[in-house]
């Protein structure tokens, strides 16, 4: 598995929302084929969204940059920070 976290930049509510259905478009397709296991925002201690996890059930990190680097978040400029990682499922 590889995580993806991305965390908004200050601001970044509005470019959030004026991207958030293409986003959300994206994301069902990967999940349809069976790339993602767990994707949802991080919520701020206000219940704002204030960043994103996706989870991807593939070992291809080369796939996974590439499909990031097209994501509608990531291609507007809404994260002041991003990681991917490989994640080892335990429990």
């Amino acid at each position: 598995m590889i995580v993806f976290i991305g965390k908004d930049k200050s601001g970044g509510e509005k470019i959030r929302a004026g991207n958030r259905d293409k986003h959300l478009t994206m994301m069902k397709e990967l999940k349809k084929k069976g790339l993602i296991y767990f994707a949802g925002p991080f919520i701020n201690d206000h219940g704002k969204m204030s960043g994103s996890l996706i989870i991807f059930n593939t070992e291809d990190m080369d796939l996974v940059r590439d499909i990031m680097s097209n994501d509608p978040y990531v291609c507007s400029g809404l994260f002041s920070a991003r990681e991917i990682s490989r994640l080892k499922k335990v429990l």
